[in-house]
């Protein structure tokens, strides 16, 4: 399987032959350098790598999203910074952190009277982490690049998307595209891409377009406005 899912990742990540299991083996796994490849590169690739073959995959794109977020914000970072405690007490409290952004603004004000325990209580119905980003939270924490975690969460989307074979598609239109429009251009997009990948479509309108539309295919990019037409013809008349 490592054979097989290697080949999506890019030149040098590393790949495990056997998972760690314990905080002790993924610090030790962290820190083995992987040659030619920078730092926040090097652990996004080994968390990909690990969500993928224990079937993490999913639910750690959407703790990585959170955590890049949330370590953007300058209190998180200062808070971090002052902490103390163990490792453990790190990666409960950015758990409670996450449970408590998922409860309302009415829940979130009545929390705020409520003691420790009783917080705690209350947050148990929401989803925690999973297993495996706990796991690695605290390993980036011991390493000392937990406050890299906007750049490794950056990588780490990439890379799984990647791994998922999905292909983003934006459209900019002149006017909104109807839902026949938009199953024909997707039907045509799919036959330039691999057969087995899945395409993610976003849309913008933007009026100064014209009419037509842009295309952005992964990290391609084609342009059918109108606008492109027009900008092309005033740029061969001679200015006065």
């Amino acid at each position: 399987m490592l054979r097989c899912v290697g080949s999506r990742f890019r030149k040098g990540v590393r790949f495990f032959s056997a998972l760690p299991k314990t905080s002790e083996e993924w610090a030790k796994a962290l820190t083995t350098p992987a040659p030619g490849v920078a730092a926040t590169n090097k652990y996004a690739g080994m968390s990909v790598n690990a969500a993928y073959n224990l079937g993490a995959l999913e639910p750690m794109r959407k703790d990585m999203q959170y955590l890049g977020s949330v370590f953007k914000d300058e209190r998180t970072v200062q808070a971090v910074k002052d902490g103390k405690g163990e490792t453990k007490d790190f990666v409960n409290d950015m758990n409670m952190m996450y449970q408590l952004s998922q409860a309302t603004p009415e829940e979130k004000k009545k929390l705020q009277k409520a003691g420790p325990e009783d917080v705690k209580k209350a947050l148990k119905k929401y989803p925690s982490f999973a297993p495996l980003t706990s796991q690695l939270l605290g390993s980036y924490m011991e390493e000392g690049v937990v406050l890299d975690l906007p750049a490794i969460a950056e990588e780490f989307e990439e890379l799984a998307s990647k791994v998922m074979r999905e292909v983003k598609v934006e459209i900019v239109s002149a006017a909104p595209l109807s839902d026949r429009q938009k199953a024909q251009l997707l039907s045509i997009i799919q036959k330039y891409v691999d057969n087995d990948a899945t395409l993610l479509l976003t849309e913008k309108v933007e009026a100064n377009l014209i009419a037509g539309f842009q295309l952005m295919i992964g990290d391609r990019y084609v342009d059918l406005s109108a606008k492109k037409s027009v900008d092309s013809i005033m740029s061969k008349i001679p200015s006065a």
